[in-house]
């Protein structure tokens, strides 16, 4: 069982939001963390070796797709504010909020309610940081 480190808000950065989020789940393969302008702020990867710009990339091609759908489904009113998709070896999770916007690749076994929470903990915590 690791240690988990408590990260006070007022220390809290991209890079540490980050390797605090793997802290918390080990089926966390890769993660990024995009600012307000959509730029690479922080990236993480278990291999050592995360993609970041590609995952950012893909980040925002995914929330726009996933915008694009929502707005052909009628009575849809708003932003779309997290995105799952799943695959046969995994997921990656998505969440946008306070100027910040977070997605993780995860294992096929990650729970999503708990991704998800783990996500929008982080977001909070950075949105008291300037995006």
């Amino acid at each position: 069982m690791g240690i988990v480190t408590a990260v006070p808000d007022s220390t809290l950065t991209p890079e540490l939001a980050l390797q605090y989020l793997d802290e918390l789940s080990t089926d966390i393969r890769a993660a990024v963390l995009l600012d307000s302008a959509g730029q690479v702020a922080a990236a993480h990867s278990a291999s050592g070796e995360a993609p970041a710009k590609k995952l950012g990339e893909l980040t925002a091609r995914l929330f726009g797709h996933a915008e694009e759908a929502a707005a052909a489904t009628p009575g849809f009113d708003g932003d779309v504010a997290q995105v799952e998709a799943t695959t046969a070896d995994g997921a990656v999770f998505a969440v946008r909020d306070e100027g910040w916007t977070i997605a993780v690749v995860a294992g096929r076994f990650a729970l999503p309610s708990l991704m998800f929470y783990d996500l929008r903990a982080v977001l909070s915590d950075l949105g008291r940081r300037a995006a």
